[in-house]
């Protein structure tokens, strides 16, 4: 019999299974790129704040506070994020942006991929299966908010990738390396510090220790280059700039705003901190129940590192519903999606398909394009993703709790 290490072993020596998705998925790329050219909306927006703002920081202008292009195109996100965006700066933003959209193709590629190798080498026993074909589903479950991401210029799926190799990095044990993914993932976006929980609850200290050590140089790296006033200074004006865009950013798609479209338009935006801490105390009810699993079933590797991995992915899917974002950013969601794709890859169970398609469309369907823009505003208004996401990743830990989970119990005792 086939052990769990030796499983893993065998999926890691695979090179490139997934030939034919990368294929699809990189001409449904390239097929965006020409038609956002000859539609003449190639603008790539948000990185065009990134270019200019890390001009700005080079030259010793204003970086936070000021608009960079459209009157919305504020920076947000660390001094330090900025050092990874001066490579751009060598060369023209004609020149640029074109890089940094296949840049981000390649993300997307490698993060439907390793999402994907994550769920199927420690949720599911090893099984042959069209997994060309399923990872296409997923693509194209989740393209409309990838086609946003590449012509805004964004970098939430580069978040999304490193909070995967991370985890994906945890489970093999390589802590500190993980705990570095997770801070720079921080350091661009804080909220992201809610993915702390797992790592506290399971004491994770390894990871902590890399993720505060990341936290602590990059916090002061920008001091040897600009000084140590000007970077107390620049992360003032960050503070107070994430605050400030916190307050005022519309965000349709969170619960905050569900609760004022649905109940009542007065709901306080103050509510949204409730909401957190709601669903910071919900995590750790379903933490307690799948301790009280694992204790139950032998407290095997096996089943710790599968109830991690839904965790991990549920908060980070949950996310964008508890803080006002952009909706691209519920491409967190990818990971969950391919877990349901590829059980009901093998149970074929029509019913749940029937759901799943029903609540993509709600998720991964709203656009002009295919709905006229009065019916996508409207879908858009009414906080359809949000609503969808959320269902998603109740059906999702439904079908772990219920299924999934056994089998992996059964399997590693």
């Amino acid at each position: 019999m086939i052990n769990h290490q030796d499983r893993l072993n065998m999926e890691q020596k695979r090179i490139l299974p997934f030939w034919k998705f990368l294929v699809f998925a990189f001409v449904l790329c390239v097929i965006a790129f020409v038609f956002e050219n000859i539609n003449g909306r190639f603008w790539l927006n948000d990185f065009k704040v990134y270019y200019m703002a890390a001009k700005a920081l080079l030259t010793g202008n204003q970086v936070y506070g000021l608009p960079f292009g459209e009157s919305s195109g504020f920076y947000k996100y660390s001094p330090f994020t900025l050092f990874f965006f001066f490579p751009y700066c060598l060369v023209p933003f004609e020149i640029a942006r074109i890089i940094h959209f296949f840049v981000l193709a390649a993300v997307i590629l490698c993060v439907v991929t390793i999402a994907y190798q994550i769920v199927n080498t420690y949720l599911f026993p090893k099984e042959r299966l069209q997994e060309n074909l399923l990872l296409s589903f997923a693509f194209i479950c989740v393209l409309i908010h990838f086609v946003k991401e590449l012509h805004l210029g964004n970098i939430n799926v580069v978040l999304l990738l490193l909070l995967c190799l991370s985890l994906s990095l945890i489970l093999k044990t390589k802590h500190f390396l993980g705990g570095i993914l997770f801070g720079l993932v921080v350091l661009t976006k804080p909220f992201f510090l809610i993915l702390l929980l797992p790592l506290v609850y399971r004491k994770k200290w390894k990871v902590l220790v890399g993720f505060l050590a990341t936290i602590f140089i990059a916090l002061l790296l920008p001091a040897v280059f600009f000084g140590f006033s000007k970077n107390i200074a620049l992360h003032k004006e960050w503070i107070t700039t994430m605050f400030a865009h916190n307050a005022f950013y519309p965000g349709h798609q969170s619960i905050q705003c569900l609760l004022q479209y649905y109940i009542n338009p007065a709901v306080p935006n103050e509510i949204q901190y409730l909401i957190i801490v709601s669903g910071a105390l919900l995590f750790t009810l379903l933490f307690v129940y799948d301790r009280l699993f694992e204790l139950k079933n032998g407290n095997t590797v096996q089943l710790q590192n599968a109830d991690l991995i839904m965790e991990w992915f549920i908060l980070i899917a949950l996310l964008p519903n508890l803080v006002k974002t952009d909706s691209e950013h519920f491409m967190s969601t990818l990971p969950l999606i391919i877990l349901i794709l590829r059980y009901l890859f093998k149970k074929k169970n029509i019913f749940l398909i029937l759901i799943l398609v029903v609540l993509i469309f709600l998720y991964g369907g709203n656009s002009t394009d295919l709905l006229g823009l009065k019916l996508s505003d409207l879908l858009f208004d009414m906080g359809m993703i949000g609503i969808s996401n959320i269902v998603l990743i109740i059906f999702a830990l439904v079908i772990y709790l219920r299924d999934i989970r056994k089998e992996i119990s059964a399997h590693s005792s």
